[in-house]
């Protein structure tokens, strides 16, 4: 019997949700991405396997049961990156900015939904030497309200324009998240007046950081250079010193960036 003639993008469809499911979540299993998606076990079963012959996802090192993206997956991703400029203009800065702090940076860019995702994207990241560092997968959708990186991203953009990405419930991921409306907007108005953003467990538990902005020539913000320190090396006095010297990285890309 032949098959519907719309069965090939419907099986399309099942399996770019079932990626998507995987890049939210990920490592996450069978059961957890039927859930998310309300396709039925077994089709997200074969839909992993069908991408795992790709070399799109993969069993994640520690459990076979769950489930990640592959490098494959994170190139073709973080490709529109790479085409903008950003993460070349980046990677001088933050190899610098790595050696100076030791601490781990972290390049953030918007996501493709960037009009209407409250999220970002990290794009890129070099890490601490030290033993103790922290440590974020690449492709892992950033918070814009929880996060340094989304908050100097935010504090870059108009009023209008920060009102539509978060105008959905803002997500609380610890008791220092800034879910009050008016307590976020008065921190962004600070973020925009000493020119970089400061986050302490507010997004991730455990981790400090400091993040500025990076604008393109339209003057408007196209990502964030953060610097994340594990908890027992940041405090305020450390936010202070970082802030500033990370406001000059993102500068530094700015310039790369927009230079004729």
């Amino acid at each position: 019997m032949t098959a519907p003639p719309d069965s090939g993008m419907r099986v399309v469809r099942t399996a770019l949700q079932v990626l998507e499911t995987v890049s939210d979540l990920q490592p996450v299993g069978v059961s957890a991405i039927a859930r998310a998606t309300g396709i039925p076990k077994s089709s997200v079963q074969r839909c992993l396997v069908s991408l795992r012959e790709a070399g799109w996802l993969a069993p994640a090192p520690r459990d076979p049961q769950r489930w990640t993206l592959t490098g494959r997956a994170l190139a073709v991703g973080l490709r529109g990156f790479a085409e903008a400029g950003l993460r070349e203009a980046a990677m001088a800065v933050m190899q610098d900015l790595r050696d100076e702090t030791r601490e781990t940076i972290h390049l953030i860019g918007f996501g493709p939904d960037h009009a209407t995702d409250s999220a970002a994207v990290v794009v890129d990241r070099l890490e601490s030497p030290e033993p103790v560092r922290t440590w974020v997968r690449l492709g892992t959708r950033v918070s814009l309200h929880a996060s340094a990186s989304g908050r100097a991203m935010l504090s870059r953009l108009p009023q209008d324009e920060v009102d539509r990405l978060l105008a959905g419930p803002l997500e609380r991921f610890s008791d220092r998240t800034l879910v009050d409306r008016d307590a976020l907007a008065a921190d962004l108005q600070a973020v925009r007046e000493r020119g970089y953003a400061t986050a302490e467990q507010s997004w991730r538990a455990g981790v400090g950081a400091v993040a500025a902005a990076v604008v393109g020539a339209d003057d408007r913000p196209v990502g964030a250079i953060a610097i994340s320190v594990p908890l027992q090396r940041f405090d305020a006095d450390r936010a202070r010193t970082l802030g500033p010297v990370v406001a000059a990285a993102a500068a530094r890309v700015t310039a790369a960036l927009t230079r004729p």
